[in-house]
């Protein structure tokens, strides 16, 4: 997996590339850990290939943490198979997910 950060109007968005897994869980948390600061941290999942148990179970852990801190994150282009899991894992229910990213950023609903 491959996390790019770029920011993008008033958020910063998290480009993420490949596989979402166990194996790549330390690089999606030391990429959110240096957003801390951030109101709103979009996670663009347009290229990521596959997920799993591990990173649904990271994915839960980070909407927590910035419902915690009323920070904003959302998820954008999820497609294929890694759509399916995300919905059959219910991730909209904490995590919002939009169409584009300049929906997230006025939090219209895809």
């Amino acid at each position: 997996m491959q996390i790019t950060h770029r920011s993008y109007r008033t958020a910063d968005v998290l480009d993420i590339t490949g596989q979402f897994n166990f194996g790549t869980r330390k690089d999606f948390s030391a990429a959110i850990e240096k957003l801390k600061a951030s109101a709103h941290v979009i996670l663009n999942f347009k290229s990521v290939t596959f997920v799993d148990s591990a990173a649904i179970g990271l994915l839960a852990l980070a909407s927590q943490q910035f419902k915690s801190t009323n920070r904003n994150l959302s998820l954008v282009g999820a497609q294929g198979t890694v759509k399916q899991v995300l919905d059959l894992a219910h991730i909209e229910q904490m995590i919002p997910t939009f169409a584009s990213e300049d929906a997230a950023i006025s939090k219209k609903a895809a």
